[in-house]
């Protein structure tokens, strides 16, 4: 449900409204940004899948991709369940069965003609880009899907020794950012769990996602992705794909230089 306010509330030029989604007797939390008044109802939707540990706060993300708004865009970012000032606790279940809720949110919104059926796309960073492609395997909604610097090897990760030193470190140095990885070896055990159940692994769902349009972009020095290896597991495998590799970029686009490219190749994926 959308938090009514007695006034209208703005953030600069764009309205906005706090947005809390029930799930299993937990709530999560996110905000949804309308576009400028020269736009009208019903609007196209772009919602945001974030990453992990998801370090930015939802304003900032929105101020990242403020361009979209700008364009006509809604835009719709959550903290998933187990996130910042989200209930719950992170796993792959959770963050799906959220997703999924946030489909049926915005197909009340569009029987309401805020939003159009046509026009719902999804932009994901990180890990949210795994969330995403399990949420296509489930649902036939999406029109435009868009994946910035993939991790989709989510098994490989898990199995490396840095990824329980990345724990220690988020529950050191980044306290209340995740919840339920603070006993680091039963979280990982936990995780390996679910990557056995076949609900939870993109290659053996691959006959069955659905979108309209794929675009991927990555570095081609991201440390966290093998392109070969992903190309023959992956991407060979799904159709209507657009691939940008950006020279020498990271799994983090950090430079002046890379966010102006993504920024452009994001802006003509979502163009009308």
């Amino acid at each position: 449900m959308i938090m009514e306010f007695k006034e209208k509330q703005f953030d600069g030029p764009y309205e906005v409204s706090v947005v809390e989604i029930h799930n299993e007797e937990q709530i999560f939390r996110g905000l949804l940004y309308f576009p400028p008044e020269i736009y009208q109802k019903p609007y196209p939707l772009i919602i945001f899948f974030p990453g992990f540990p998801q370090i930015f706060t939802l304003s900032e993300i929105v101020k990242t991709y403020k361009f979209l708004l700008d364009s006509g865009y809604a835009f719709l970012v959550f903290n998933f369940r187990g996130y910042r000032d989200s209930e719950g606790v992170i796993s792959l279940n959770n963050q799906v069965s959220d997703a999924i809720k946030v489909i049926e949110f915005v197909k009340i919104m569009q029987q309401n003609l805020i939003f159009d059926n046509t026009e719902l796309n999804v932009l994901a960073y990180d890990f949210g880009a795994y969330i995403a492609l399990i949420l296509c395997s489930q649902t036939d909604y999406i029109n435009k899907l868009l994946l910035l610097s993939p991790t989709l090897n989510i098994e490989k990760i898990v199995l490396n020794n840095d990824f329980a030193r990345n724990l220690y470190y988020i529950n050191r140095f980044l306290p209340g950012n995740v919840h339920g990885i603070e006993n680091v070896e039963d979280f990982i055990s936990k995780v390996k769990l679910e990557l056995t159940m076949d609900e939870f692994q993109i290659e053996k769902n691959l006959s069955n996602i659905s979108y309209k349009n794929l675009k991927i972009i990555l570095g081609d020095k991201d440390k966290l992705i093998n392109l070969s290896e992903l190309r023959a597991k992956i991407l060979n495998h799904l159709p209507n794909l657009e691939l940008v590799v950006i020279k020498n970029m990271d799994h983090d686009p950090y430079s002046v230089e890379d966010i102006i490219k993504i920024t452009k190749e994001i802006e003509l994926f979502f163009s009308f």
